[in-house]
C-alpha cells in the first residue's frame, strides 16, 4: 500500500498494533529472512551462517528505531536512523541495498498485521528511510554536539584519545583543574564533547571500533582522577539514585550527573549501563531515594523507560520519587522528553549542577 498522510501528523500506532508488532518481531524477523535469502540465494549458499548472524541483528536495530518512531509518532527518529545509517556505509564503501530490500520486506511483513490505520502509520516511517537510503531526499546536516569555547578547552584532549595517550588525557585534565577549572566544567566541556567527536570519527571510518573504546577507557580514568580533586558541598541529606535504563551501554553522561550530585552533597547511589527495569524499581524500593536520575542514548530504549515509569507510577503511588531524565536520544528530539512526563529533563551535568546550587 501506499502512504496517505501528511508525515508530520502522524499519530502513534495502536497499542494493540504496537504489542502484536513486540510479540511477533522474531517471526517477522525470520520471514523477512526468508524473503532476502530467496531475493539472493548465492549470498545464502555461501555463507548462510554469518550473514543469518549479521541479518538479525541488522533487523533488530531496524525494528527498535521503527517501534520507537512508530509509539511516539516522532518520524525524524526513522529518518536520523536512515541517515545515519547511509553516512555509516558510504564511508565503508558499502551498497545500502542490502538495507533497502530488508526494509521493503519488512513494510511487507509489517503491515500484513496491522489495521489500516497502523498500516499507513509503517508505510510512511518506512518510506521515509528508503527515500533517504536511496538519495530521495537532501543529506541532513551533522548534529553540533559542541558548546561555546568548546574547541579551544576539547582539542588537545581529543587528540590524546584519538591516539589512545592515556598520561597525555589525564594531565590534560589535572592541569585544567589546577587553573580552577571545576569538575563539572571539565567534563561537560572537555570530556562529553570530546567523546561525541569519538563518535563522529567512527561513523566517519576514521578510527577503529578498538579506538573507540580505549577512548571511553581513558575518559573513565580521567573522570575518576578527577573527582578525586573536586570540592564538595556539606551534606545535604538527600538520596539519588542514578541508572541506565536496559539496553543502555553509555554511562560516562549519567556518571557525570552523578557527580554533579555528590559534590553538591547528595548520597549517591549508581547502578551503571544496562540496568533491567526491575532491577532500577527494586532498588527504588530498597533505597527510597529522594531522586531517581535515568539515562537514555538511543531512542528506542524510550519504549523500556516508558514501561518503567508507568510501573512505578502504579507500584509507589505517593511514595515515588522525583524522577529526572536525560541522554542524548532526549537531547536530539526533546520532544519525546516531554511526552514521558517526568518531573525533569537535563540537558547534561552542569545543568544539573546549576539547578542544584
Amino acid at each position: 500500500m501506499s502512504s496517505q498522510k501528511n508525515s508530520h501528523q502522524l499519530p502513534p500506532i495502536s497499542s494493540q498494533g504496537l504489542v502484536r508488532l513486540e510479540l511477533e518481531a522474531d517471526q517477522i524477523s525470520l520471514e523477512v529472512a526468508d524473503g532476502y535469502y530467496a531475493l539472493n540465494p548465492k549470498l545464502y549458499q555461501d555463507s548462510h551462517n554469518t550473514v543469518q548472524k549479521m541479518f538479525k541483528s541488522d533487523f533488530q536495530q531496524h525494528m527498535n528505531f521503527l517501534l520507537t518512531s512508530m509509539t511516539s509518532a516522532a518520524i525524524k527518529v526513522f529518518k536520523d536512523y536512515a541517515h545515519w545509517l547511509k553516512g555509516v556505509m558510504d564511508n565503508r564503501n558499502l551498497s545500502v541495498q542490502h538495507t533497502v530490500e530488508v526494509l521493503y520486506l519488512m513494510k511487507h511483513f509489517i503491515t500484513a498485521r496491522l489495521n489500516d490505520d497502523d498500516q499507513i502509520i509503517a508505510v510512511t516511517i518506512i518510506d521515509s528511510g528508503v527515500d533517504i537510503l536511496t538519495g530521495k531526499r537532501l543529506k541532513q546536516n551533522p548534529v553540533n554536539h559542541e558548546k561555546p569555547n568548546t574547541p579551544l578547552l576539547s582539542a588537545d584532549y581529543t587528540r590524546s584519545l584519538v591516539h589512545a595517550e592515556r598520561l597525555s588525557a589525564e594531565r590534560i585534565a589535572m592541569a585544567l583543574m589546577e587553573q580552577k577549572l571545576s569538575l563539572i566544567d571539565l567534563e561537560v566541556h572537555v570530556v562529553q564533547p570530546s567523546m561525541y567527536k569519538i563518535g563522529d570519527l567512527w561513523e566517519q571510518n576514521k578510527i577503529t571500533v578498538a579506538q573507540e573504546h580505549m577512548a571511553t577507557a581513558i575518559s573513565q580514568n580521567v573522570l575518576a582522577l578527577s573527582f578525586a580533586k573536586a570540592e564538595f558541598n556539606d551534606p545535604v541529606e538527600k538520596k539519588v539514585l542514578c541508572s541506565c535504563v536496559e539496553g543502555n551501554h553509555h554511562g560516562l553522561g549519567l556518571r557525570m550527573v552523578s557527580d554533579a550530585y555528590e559534590i553538591s552533597g547528595w548520597d549517591v547511589s549508581f547502578l551503571g549501563t544496562n540496568t533491567p527495569n526491575s532491577v532500577i524499581m527494586a532498588q527504588v524500593d530498597t533505597d527510597k531515594p529522594d531522586v531517581l536520575a535515568l539515562s537514555v542514548s538511543m531512542p528506542h530504549q524510550i519504549i523500556d523507560l516508558q514501561k518503567l515509569l508507568t510501573c512505578l507510577r502504579a507500584d509507589m503511588a505517593g511514595s515515588m520519587p522525583v524522577v529526572v531524565i536525560g541522554g542524548l536520544t532526549l537531547n536530539n528530539y526533546q520532544q519525546l522528553a516531554y511526552r514521558l512526563k517526568a518531573d525533569a529533563w537535563y540537558q547534561d551535568a552542569k545543568a544539573v549542577w546549576e539547578d542544584l546550587n
